[in-house]
């Protein structure tokens, strides 16, 4: 089914014979996990969404408002507002474009979120590190020093174009449809799909600021993961910004077809001048840390740290990453 510009129909149908029951909407939904997602977002803070309701004035009644927001879902009342869209500036340079859903919208997102993200980390594998429970930029930068201590000292840099933006809503949603069972908790998925859309009539890309993109994305590049795994290349990926540890120039080149063709599939690319094979003693950056030769360095607190040999946990809960 597509719509009026040819793109594929942002919705979802009850199957035939459905019986709602005690299923995974109603565990978003429960007053518990409800409250605890407006606290989540509450110690978040954040701005305003397009109705100009702020995290202060929604915890006014906040109470009154979860309630008001899952009798709204159940009755099907419930469609997301517009997104917020404002550009930040990057560290390194240029502007990121934030998305910012209503207070009530992240409210929701969080919701489910707090229901399906131990579903899906349950299957994901070693190798990713982003935006998931006991696992940081710090765990990442660790096993990088570890394959580079077992003497795999070449690396594959792979940056994709535009990740987010590209992600392709049809193949997302095929991944989401594999995991989750109940049809209501997928029309959501379809709904902040939608909204979340960089330009109108183009079903892909998801918005950078809502609290369930991170997962789409996880879960989206899991199958990259998977491939590279099967294969025996060793990936350490962070949501987007991956590299893998080879023992030479040649299987570096190799790793990146594996790479290129799997995104292919996943109607992912590479970008270009963002994409080479490196060495430890050449020296290269990621997650905001300079690896070279030995030694690690990052910035904290305005100072340059130079740390050498294995990786050192005092000073790795120092090392952040602006994504």
């Amino acid at each position: 089914m597509t719509g009026s510009d040819g793109t594929p129909a942002l919705s979802v149908c009850a199957p035939t014979g459905y019986k709602p029951g005690a299923v995974l909407l109603d565990r978003i939904l429960a007053r518990d996990n409800l409250a605890a997602a407006w606290e989540a977002v509450a110690a978040n803070e954040g701005m305003a969404g397009v109705d100009r309701l702020s995290i202060g004035r929604f915890a006014r009644n906040w109470e009154e408002r979860v309630v008001k927001l899952a009798a709204d879902v159940r009755g099907n009342r419930y469609r997301p507002s517009r997104l917020r869209v404002r550009f930040i500036p990057k560290r390194a340079g240029g502007r990121r474009r934030i998305s910012i859903p209503t207070v009530a919208d992240r409210v929701l997102q969080r919701a489910a979120l707090q229901v399906l993200l131990p579903r899906l980390d349950r299957k994901f594998l070693s190798c990713s590190y982003g935006y998931r429970p006991g696992r940081g930029v710090a765990q990442a930068v660790a096993a990088v020093i570890r394959y580079r201590d077992r003497g795999l000292r070449w690396v594959a840099e792979a940056d994709i174009d535009d990740c987010f933006g590209s992600l392709d809503h049809e193949i997302l949603m095929d991944l989401l449809g594999r995991e989750i069972s109940d049809w209501r908790v997928l029309q959501l998925m379809r709904w902040w799909l939608d909204e979340g859309r960089p330009q109108q009539g183009v079903a892909r890309g998801v918005a950078l600021g809502m609290p369930i993109s991170p997962l789409w994305a996880n879960l989206y590049l899991h199958e990259l993961d998977w491939q590279l795994v099967r294969n025996r290349w060793p990936l350490v990926r962070y949501a987007d910004d991956f590299v893998v540890l080879v023992e030479g120039p040649a299987a570096g080149e190799q790793a990146l077809e594996v790479i290129a063709a799997t995104l292919a599939d996943l109607r992912l690319q590479l970008e270009p001048t963002k994409t080479r094979v490196t060495s430890f003693s050449d020296g290269f950056e990621y997650l905001g840390v300079r690896f070279q030769g030995d030694t690690y360095t990052f910035l904290w607190q305005e100072k340059r740290i130079t740390v050498q040999g294995k990786f050192d946990w005092l000073w790795g809960q120092h090392i952040s990453y602006e994504y």
